[in-house]
């Protein structure tokens, strides 16, 4: 086994691409960051562990995020080795995020060898969309957001944050904002003239894209997966809280299926 690190996005795209496909709609995460750093490159960790060449785990930490895990078959010591490898080479470890069960071999071994405790910040379900469930939509429209929008998306967007702990996003509120306008990623709910919800399209993977949203949003949610959709996606995914029943109800009737859980950890300070 060995462990490298990588500088080139592509370079390192094309190495993990072939291990995170394996579970495309569950590593949505990782492949959706890695492609978006092939286009815009930015600083950011590309650590693989590969066996003949071959990728069989990998770790992609961009800065003022947490380690993102893949969702892939692997033996538990290799998942040992890559905590153990940041620990001893003095990489920060604020949080990670992954498949839980996954997430959770790393989480104890990191602990271990660093002795820092550790907590769940967030239980999450990751779910799939192939075909759309109809339902009846009540009014309202879908608006792909302009810039007279950006100053309601940043507020949404801070309400968003601090209500999930998340203080990057509250911190980069306006950037986020700025960014989801200009890429043409971010839609708003348009009821009787008034936004009233707003959905994201927020990364995209082969053959599937990956929907935020604020709130439960159904029917925004409902037309931005039938857009995505009509543009060719076989799939889409989002997160949901796994510990909510009332948004879960709600996915599941548009005609998202739960494929996995995943688990938000959190570090102590050192």
């Amino acid at each position: 086994m060995e462990v490298k690190e990588y500088k080139d996005p592509k370079e390192y795209l094309h190495k993990v691409e072939p291990l995170l496909m394996k579970q495309e709609a569950m590593n949505n995460l990782p492949l959706g960051i890695a492609e978006r750093l092939k286009k815009q490159p930015a600083e950011a960790d590309l650590i693989t562990i590969e066996d003949g060449g071959e990728a069989v785990y990998t770790l992609l930490h961009t800065m003022r995020n947490q380690w993102v895990l893949p969702a892939c078959d692997t033996d538990q010591s290799v998942i040992e080795m890559a905590a153990c490898y940041l620990y001893d080479n003095g990489y920060p470890v604020d949080g990670i995020v992954g498949k839980a069960e996954g997430a959770a071999v790393f989480k104890n071994a990191y602990s271990k060898k660093s002795r820092r405790t550790s907590y769940i910040h967030m239980k999450q379900l990751v779910y799939r969309l192939d075909q759309l469930e109809q339902i009846h939509v009540n009014g309202g429209k879908l608006k792909v957001a302009e810039e007279s929008d950006k100053a309601l998306i940043a507020e949404w967007l801070r309400f968003f944050g601090r209500e999930a702990g998340e203080r990057s996003i509250m911190e980069d509120a306006e950037t986020l904002a700025d960014h989801m306008v200009k890429s043409g990623s971010m839609h708003l709910w348009i009821v009787n003239g008034i936004p009233v919800s707003m959905v994201n399209q927020s990364r995209s993977t082969k053959h599937g894209a990956t929907v935020n949203r604020k709130g439960y949003a159904t029917q925004a949610v409902w037309a931005l997966t039938e857009k995505l959709l009509d543009q060719g996606y076989r799939f889409c995914s989002l997160y949901t809280d796994a510990e909510n029943p009332t948004s879960n109800s709600i996915y599941k009737k548009i005609g998202y299926y739960p494929i996995g859980e995943s688990v938000v950890y959190r570090f102590s300070l050192e």
